[in-house]
């Protein structure tokens, strides 16, 4: 891995972090900015796990898991935005 490619990956994680900083910070609740922040999260969780974790070194079994495991997580942010009222309701402790 060259500097200058983990360098640019490095100023992209940064641009991004600031941008749902941003988002979170001025924009309005809503689905598509929930889409947009779980965009954001693919893609930074992409970065980190190719250029950062060397993933391209492990077996295709583990880089297949892991990089599953980096999309599961913004399909559920969408599924919570979406069905968050049932889920709680499902998961609430009786009482």
């Amino acid at each position: 891995m060259t500097t200058g490619k983990l360098t640019l990956s490095w100023l992209l994680l940064l641009v991004l972090t600031l941008s749902g900083t941003l988002m979170g910070e001025y924009a309005r609740p809503g689905f598509w900015i929930t889409v947009s922040v779980a965009v954001i999260t693919a893609i930074k969780g992409r970065l980190i796990i190719d250029q950062f974790m060397e993933l391209h070194q492990a077996s295709p079994v583990i880089r297949r898991i892991v990089r599953g495991f980096g999309l599961i997580v913004p399909a559920l942010m969408i599924l919570t935005y979406l069905y968050g009222q049932k889920l709680a309701a499902i998961t609430q402790l009786p009482g």
